[in-house]
């Protein structure tokens, strides 16, 4: 038996229903034709997750509703459905009844789960990209578990619902569970009160589940690092009402490896009928860059010098105006681009910097013979502070013109805050930090961008996306809630394929752009990135805030050649609008910022991709 000193017990959140008191029940969730929507509301609330490591046998499936068992499976890679469904089904059976002394073991379904944390959000086919569920849960109430069982045996329910039964989950890991592990919960400290019961719609069975109401007295245990060969029963249900009837269960974080195991295991997204990489993020905390907090400084220096990018996370005090800012634009975005062409595109694109683009205007995301499936409005920082923006007459309005300045004003600070950190970081003093050479009252040609994909069905397939690049620009500030941005990794990643950012809630998206690359010394990684439509139906909204040094800033780019950061710019921008062979003809200086790639721009699939975990329903 392991000794306390040993335990990995975890401090962490877990999302319970949270009930809006309207009185209704909770929103239906709908799984079918390779989708599943969730839209019921959570709440994070503090929990510590005991580890039971070497006291396993000390919990039972009917003294606190689960149990961990030690067996070996033949199956290694749950890859083969017809394999999972003949041999690894009759050995989930035998199991079955060699822990409960079950008569009779009928599997109905199982699952194998690849997918990132936030599947959730993927639209359409998010079931193929299926992961870890973080909403505590059990699968079937009392009343879903009667109308499960008379779904399966539909000549045999009124005879059975007489017999003792049981819904057990056997769950297994593929490879050992460091990141987002699962949790469960003692039973005996739930009472019946706190489960709410909740509809759930599969293809054509209606079911019923149980949500959770929040209860600080529910007891959670996990077991740490588990193996293929440590298994979890979980009962869902259970006639037997002398006995633990149910367990709830969730994934967790566990935030000691929120990087590490992304780092040793791959998570990959379904993309055009591929297994397509969703690369890890380096995660920066706002608040405390903004207190230039030695670690989260030495965090983002690190991020620049090796990846070039990284994730904000604004979830904090200082980050909450500039996530209101965000959601402002986003709605000032669907009021200018359901204009007419005509009223948004009134005074066209007054310099590369400003004005409006309409789709079209550049190459698109997939090389020859595609343009861009996009229009941006882009608005100037320099205009916007001298109060005189140019911008199309439907802006010209103290309420959209507000909104405006406000959210530049916010992305600005953000901006500076991010090259005041990398100063220190990189131990810059005087002159040759960084924020001095991007001073508001220099001339420059910082932009807030608002882009508007449209779906290929508007579109065509001839114009998709964005093309692949590295940004002009020193940093770059991105937002979008919605799945499309792929990068790919820079040093020795850059031999894998194109692969996609996971949008993060309530962050940004920052990627270093070529100006602050050249003023870095070649020292910090540019990003490159391109746009693909992960959901082919959708509207998709993102707002980048391009911070850039002052126009005469010099530097050395790639090429060895001295530029200024206009010439730059404009020499890089006139690219970006070239053909797609003048652009094949330019050195990869141009388009690439100086980065060197190597693979394939379109997906590839990832043959040694190992699933997490599987989870079987009898």
């Amino acid at each position: 038996m392991g000794s306390n000193s040993e335990k990995h017990h975890v401090q962490t959140t877990l999302n319970y229903w949270d009930d809006p008191g309207d009185g209704l029940p909770p929103t239906p969730i709908y799984i079918g034709k390779g989708r599943i929507s969730n839209e019921r509301p959570h709440r994070a609330h503090d929990f510590t997750i005991t580890d039971l490591s070497g006291e396993e046998d000390k919990f039972t499936l009917d003294s606190h509703g689960f149990q961990y068992i030690r067996h070996e499976s033949a199956e290694k890679l749950f890859t083969d459905e017809q394999a999972i469904q003949a041999a690894y089904y009759d050995e989930c059976k035998q199991l079955l009844k060699d822990v409960t002394g079950a008569s009779q073991v009928h599997i109905f379904n199982h699952k194998v789960r690849r997918g990132p944390t936030q599947w959730h959000h993927l639209g359409l086919k998010n079931l193929k990209n299926r992961g870890p569920v973080t909403k505590t849960h059990v699968d079937q109430s009392y009343k879903g578990a009667e109308l499960r069982l008379r779904w399966e045996f539909p000549d045999k329910g009124d005879e059975l619902v007489k017999r003792r039964y049981q819904i057990i989950n056997i769950w297994r890991p593929i490879e050992t569970i460091l990141k987002d592990p699962i949790a469960v919960a003692d039973s005996n400290t739930v009472p019946d009160k706190d489960l709410v019961a909740a509809i759930m719609v599969e293809d054509d069975f209606h079911g019923e589940q149980w949500v959770v109401r929040h209860n600080p007295s529910h007891k959670w245990y996990f077991k740490y690092a588990m193996t293929p060969a440590d298994v979890l029963l979980i009962k869902c249900f259970d006639s037997d009402t002398q006995v633990a009837r149910r367990a709830l269960h969730s994934a967790f974080e566990d935030s000691v490896y929120r990087d590490e195991q992304s780092r040793q295991s791959i998570e990959t997204v379904e993309w055009q009928g591929k297994q397509v990489p969703v690369w890890p993020m380096p995660v920066v905390n706002y608040s405390l860059l903004l207190s230039q907090d030695p670690e989260e400084v030495a965090k983002v220096v690190s991020a620049c010098k090796n990846e070039g990018y990284f994730q904000l996370d604004l979830d904090n005090i200082d980050g909450k105006g500039v996530l209101h800012d965000r959601t402002e634009v986003v709605k000032l975005m669907d009021r200018f681009f359901s204009q007419p062409l005509e009223a948004k595109n009134q005074l066209g694109l007054v310099d590369s910097h400003l004005g409006y683009e309409p789709m079209g205007s550049r190459t698109g995301a997939f090389g020859p013979g595609t343009k861009d499936g996009y229009e941006m409005l882009k608005v100037s920082r320099d205009e916007i502070q001298l109060g005189s923006p140019r911008v199309p007459e439907v802006l010209k309005n103290s309420q959209e013109l507000g909104v405006l300045e406000k959210a530049i004003g916010s992305c600005n600070t953000v901006t500076k805050v991010i090259l005041s950190a990398l100063s220190t970081g990189m131990g810059l003093t005087g002159k040759e930090r960084y924020e001095n050479s991007h001073r508001n009252d220099r001339p420059s040609t910082t932009t807030l961008s608002m882009m508007h994909y449209l779906p290929v069905s508007e579109t065509g397939p001839s114009k998709v996306g964005h093309q692949k690049h590295t940004d002009i620009s020193s940093l770059t500030l991105l937002f979008s809630d919605q799945w499309g941005l792929q990068i790919r990794p820079p040093g020795e990643c850059g031999a894998r394929e194109m692969g996609f950012v996971a949008p993060r809630p309530n962050a940004a998206f920052v990627h270093v752009g070529d100006s602050l690359r050249f003023a870095s010394g070649m020292q910090f990684q540019s990003c490159i990135h391109r746009v693909v439509p992960f959901n082919a139906d959708e509207h998709r909204y993102s707002i980048a805030y391009f911070l850039r040094a002052e126009d005469d800033t010099m530097f050395m780019d790639s090429e060895g050649r001295y530029t200024t950061a206009r010439e730059w710019h404009d020499e890089k921008f006139k690219a970006f609008t070239d053909p797609w062979k003048w652009q094949a003809m330019a050195p990869k200086s141009m388009i690439l910022g100086g980065m060197t790639e190597a693979g394939a721009d379109d997906p590839e699939p990832i043959t040694a991709f190992q699933p997490k975990e599987i989870d079987i329903e009898a």
